[in-house]
C-alpha cells in the first residue's frame, strides 16, 4: 500500500476544498487533496452554480435580443435559440473553469490523489483509487469539504431520463417541449424562468403558498407576477401524490388535488443533501447533525481536533460563494490561525428573471423580531437606467432600517443586475451604514445604484 505524508489533507475538490488547498499552500504547507471524481471542482463547476448560470445568461441574452428594436438596433429575419450551442457554450466555459483550478494548483506543495476515502482516525485517511489500488494519505490536520447531493424524495427515484435531479439535468441533450418542476426555491424557480424563456412549457409545482421560501414577501410578490406574465404554470399549496412514466416512457404526476399532468420530463428540485454517508465520519468521532450535516463551530472546528469542515457538508449556506470562503478559514486556522468565520451578511443571489438580491433582514423577520423599522423602497421604473438599459423590466429595490438608529437591517431587490448590485449592500451592512449615508452619497447618474439614495430618501421621509 502506498503511504503519502502531507502537513494537511483536504478531503473534497469543490469549490470549499479548492479554497481550503490554496489557502493552505499559500501558508507553505504541504497539501494532499483527495477527490472521487475525475475533475476537481465539484457540483459547481459540473452540475450546479457555473451551468445554471451559464443557462441564465443565454436566456437572457435571448430576451434582451428579441426587445432589440427598441435599441433603435434592427435585426433582419430575427434571433433563434440553438440549444446544442448553449450546452456547447457550458462545455466551454468549463474547461476555462478547469484552466483557472489548475493553474492555482500548480507547485511541488500540492498532490492530487483520486479515489474514494474513508477516515480511519483524525490523522489518517484510506483512499481507494479508480483501479483497486489502496492508498493511505497521513496528515496531522483534515477539511472536511465533501459537498452535497440532490437530495432524494421518496416516490420521485430519478432515472436521468425522464424524471430528474438538478445534477442530470445540465446533461439533457434537448429541449422539451413541456417540463414540471417539483420545488419552488432557488433552484426551481430559477429553472422555470430558464426554460420557459427557451420556449418550454413549464408548470412548477410548490408545497407551500408561495415561492422561494425565506426571502421578503414584496420581492416575492414581483417574481410571482412575472411568472404568471410569461405564462409559467405555478401551483403553490400544492403536494405531488403519484409519478408514473407511460408507455412512449412520457412521465406524469398526480397532485394532491386529483389532477394529472403529463409532460416530457420533470425536474426535482427540493434542495440538497450534505454528502457524508460511506466516509466513516461518526465512527471517527466526528458529531453530525439531523440531516447528516457536519457539525462545527466558528472556526469551523468539528468535534473531532484536528478536523475543519468547510462548504455544503456543513449544510448552512449551500453556496459556492460562502463555501470559497469556508474552506479559506478552515485551512487557515487548522494550521495554526484563529480567525473567527463571519458569516452574518451573506449576499444572496437568484437568478430568475428578473434576478434578485437579498442581504440581511427582510421586513418580516425584524418585525417578527419585535424591531421597530421603517422601509424605503424604489421601483425602477424611477431609475432612468433601468427604463433605457433593460426597455421597462420590472424592478424594486427595498431597504429596511432600524427607526431608532437609522442603521440598514436588510435590503432586498429584484430586477435587472439585482445579483451584482447586493454586494455594495452587504458591506454596507458590515460597515453599519445608514440611511443618511445612502441618501447623501453621490452616485453615478444614470445608474442603477442611485436607487439606493431613493430608497434611503423614501425610509427618512417617512422617519419624520
Amino acid at each position: 500500500m502506498e503511504r503519502i505524508a502531507a502537513d494537511i489533507a483536504v478531503l473534497g475538490g469543490g469549490e470549499a476544498g479548492l479554497a481550503a488547498v490554496v489557502r493552505a499552500s499559500e501558508m507553505g504547507a504541504r497539501v494532499v487533496v483527495v477527490e472521487r471524481a475525475a475533475q476537481l471542482g465539484g457540483a459547481c463547476v459540473f452540475t450546479g452554480t457555473l451551468p445554471s448560470k451559464v443557462f441564465s445568461i443565454s436566456a437572457g441574452v435571448y430576451e434582451l435580443l428579441r426587445k432589440i428594436a427598441n435599441f433603435g438596433i434592427k435585426a433582419e429575419g430575427g434571433f433563434a435559440l440553438d440549444y446544442k450551442e448553449v450546452l456547447a457554450s457550458r462545455t466551454r466555459i468549463t474547461r476555462c473553469d478547469q484552466g483557472v483550478i489548475g493553474a492555482h494548483l500548480r507547485g511541488p506543495n500540492v498532490r492530487i490523489v483520486r479515489g474514494e476515502a474513508s477516515l480511519r482516525d483524525e490523522r489518517h485517511l484510506l483512499v481507494r483509487t479508480p483501479t483497486g489500488a489502496e492508498i493511505e494519505v497521513e496528515a496531522p490536520r483534515l477539511v472536511l469539504a465533501t459537498g452535497s447531493r440532490p437530495f432524494p424524495v421518496p416516490g420521485l427515484p430519478t432515472d436521468g431520463r425522464a424524471l430528474l435531479s438538478t445534477d442530470e439535468l445540465v446533461d439533457m441533450p434537448e429541449l422539451p417541449a413541456r417540463m414540471v418542476i417539483i420545488g419552488a426555491g432557488v433552484i426551481g424557480c430559477e429553472y422555470a424562468f430558464i426554460f420557459r424563456t427557451f420556449g418550454v412549457e413549464i408548470t412548477l409545482i410548490e408545497k407551500l403558498e408561495h415561492a422561494l421560501p425565506g426571502q421578503d414577501g414584496d420581492i416575492v410578490a414581483v417574481i410571482e407576477k412575472e411568472m404568471k406574465r410569461r405564462g409559467i404554470r405555478f401551483l403553490p399549496g400544492t403536494m405531488v401524490r403519484n409519478y408514473e412514466t407511460g408507455p412512449d416512457g412520457r412521465p406524469a404526476v398526480t397532485t394532491g388535488q386529483g389532477e394529472r399532468i403529463a409532460s416530457d420530463k420533470v425536474l426535482v428540485c427540493v434542495g440538497r443533501a450534505p454528502a457524508t454517508a460511506g466516509l466513516g465520519l461518526e465512527a471517527a468521532g466526528i458529531a453530525l447533525g439531523a440531516k447528516g450535516q457536519v457539525l462545527a463551530d466558528d472556526r469551523l472546528r468539528t468535534s473531532l481536533p484536528g478536523v475543519y469542515a468547510a462548504g455544503d457538508v456543513l449544510g448552512r449556506w449551500m453556496l459556492s460563494a460562502t463555501g470559497i470562503l469556508e474552506g479559506a478559514v478552515a485551512a487557515e486556522n487548522a494550521l495554526g490561525g484563529d480567525r473567527l468565520l463571519d458569516e452574518r451578511f451573506v449576499p444572496s443571489g437568484i437568478y430568475t428573471q428578473p434576478e434578485i438580491g437579498s442581504v440581511g433582514m427582510t421586513e418580516e423577520a425584524a418585525v417578527a423580531g419585535g424591531r421597530a423599522v421603517i422601509v424605503g423602497t424604489c421601483a425602477y421604473s424611477g431609475l432612468v437606467k433601468a427604463c433605457a438599459t433593460y426597455s421597462f423590466m420590472p424592478g424594486l429595490i427595498k431597504m429596511i432600517f432600524d427607526r431608532g438608529s437609522h442603521r440598514l437591517l436588510g435590503a432586498h431587490l429584484v430586477g435587472s443586475e439585482a445579483a451584482e448590485l447586493i454586494h455594495q449592500l452587504s458591506l454596507a451592512l458590515r460597515l453599519g451604514a445608514t440611511a443618511e449615508d445612502f441618501a447623501f452619497s453621490i452616485y453615478h447618474h444614470p445608474s442603477l445604484s442611485e436607487g439606493f439614495r431613493e430608497a434611503a430618501r423614501d425610509a427618512l421621509a417617512k422617519m419624520k
